[in-house]
């Protein structure tokens, strides 16, 4: 071999190794995860015929995993929706990891009480999880109604089984 094919293999390699290198370090990020969210909020009623109970609700609280999404185990969410008790639930969540990242969070469930299943997707991001996407799940392990003096109804919630997959391009 001559010293230009030396030379051209010696290219290849470092090449081969650069690119290597490269896909690792930005290479994609899934898995999955596990946790429990406690959530505080209120909820307000409106009329909508006599059989049918309707109410928009906010909620927030913590929501702490043991397994990590996105290398992150702490986020504070905040929630809006809709409860319906013929349609079911639908709601908006925004999990904002405490650096700045946010996950956005679609739910649907039929109630807004204890032992209802609720089912989520995760529909994008911001910062270093810009593109998330997934699914998550949980029940309500218990849901506390009470209306204080002022006829503000607030909402406590537990979950159990918080849990679910993600994937970061």
């Amino acid at each position: 071999m001559n010293g230009t094919s030396l030379f051209r293999i010696f290219l290849c390699g470092v090449l081969l190794l650069a690119s290597s290198s490269f896909s690792s370090s930005h290479g994609a990020d899934s898995g999955d995860f596990r946790g429990t969210w406690i959530a505080n909020g209120t909820r307000t009623s409106f009329s909508f015929g006599d059989l049918r109970q309707v109410f928009t609700f906010k909620l927030a609280g913590h929501v702490s995993l043991q397994s990590p999404l996105g290398k992150k185990k702490d986020f504070w969410a905040d929630c809006v929706g809709l409860a319906d008790s013929v349609t079911g639930l639908i709601g908006r969540c925004v999990w904002k990891d405490l650096a700045g990242p946010e996950i956005y969070i679609t739910l649907q469930s039929d109630k807004l009480q204890q032992g209802s299943q609720v089912a989520g997707t995760i529909v994008g991001g911001t910062g270093n999880l810009a593109g998330i996407s997934g699914n998550l799940s949980f029940n309500w392990s218990s849901v506390i109604v009470q209306t204080d003096a002022d006829g503000v109804v607030n909402v406590t919630g537990q979950t159990r089984n918080l849990g679910g997959r993600y994937r970061i391009p």
